[in-house]
């Protein structure tokens, strides 16, 4: 029995001298956020990036982060425990793909006045998403209707277009390796809050919009490839910060606001 006690002993000292894992941690007073991730099969590394984003999230010290990927807790009443929901997931695959209750769900949960943040592939529209979808984010990468989208890879200067808003605070222009969404379906009166500027042609890849009682804050950026170890854009120190920054704008701990449309 002494034995016993001596061994539980020393492996709460090597637990202990090992310091804080990636697991979950506790932020008892945090604003809650639920990432819904998913969609990993050989496209883009979802799950390990809704871990390094829930990590980073989390050691602000101001959020309690969830991870789903399963799209049905957006017709559960578990989702109005959530103050943000953080969509990193293209979901076009029919095993992925939002149903039509689900999208009424999202929708409605960001009208109803909660914090909506869409990276990347979030903003992929298929066809049978709804219109206002385009009236929630802002503007849509997409096949269907006019323009095309074109996605291209490639090392980009982002440019800071609004120095002024509290989601680029303390930034300035940074090089990315990453995927632009030339040629989205925007609406005329975004404001882009940082660009790319491709054979002469300036586009948007981060801005915050306003739908209903909600706010939004979209970036395209952000791909990462399915394989195990490929890079990640949202390692690089300047897109988190921009992330970050757009998760406290939407959670109002930013200073500003934009009104609701």
């Amino acid at each position: 029995m002494r034995s016993l006690r001596v061994l539980g002993a020393a492996l709460t000292l090597l637990v202990a001298l090992a310091g804080p894992s990636s697991a979950q941690k506790r932020v008892p007073e945090g604003t809650k956020v639920l990432i819904l991730s998913g969609g990993q099969r050989e496209h883009h590394g979802y799950r390990e990036q809704a871990l390094y984003l829930a990590t980073a999230l989390e050691d602000t010290r101001r959020y309690q982060v969830t991870i789903n990927e399963d799209a049905s807790i957006l017709e559960s009443p578990a989702l109005k425990k959530y103050d943000i929901l953080i969509v990193t997931a293209d979901r076009r695959q029919p095993e992925h793909q939002f149903s039509l209750e689900q999208q009424k769900a999202l929708l409605n949960y960001v009208k109803e006045g909660h914090g909506y943040v869409s990276i990347h592939g979030a903003d992929n529209a298929p066809a049978d998403w709804l219109p206002e979808w385009k009236q929630m984010l802002g503007g849509i990468y997409s096949h269907v209707g006019q323009p095309d989208g074109k996605a291209i890879m490639g090392t980009y200067l982002i440019k800071i277009a609004d120095k002024n808003s509290p989601v680029t605070a303390g930034l300035d222009d940074f090089e990315l390796n990453d995927e632009l969404y030339s040629n989205m379906q925007m609406l005329p009166d975004v404001k882009p809050l940082a660009t790319i500027e491709y054979k002469g042609v300036t586009w948007p890849v981060a801005w915050t919009w306003g739908y209903g009682k909600g706010k939004v804050f979209h970036t395209s950026l952000g791909h990462k490839r399915y394989e195990p170890g490929k890079y990640d854009p949202l390692t690089n120190p300047n897109l988190m910060k921009l992330i970050i920054q757009g998760v406290d704008f939407v959670s109002d701990k930013s200073p500003k606001a934009i009104e609701s449309k």
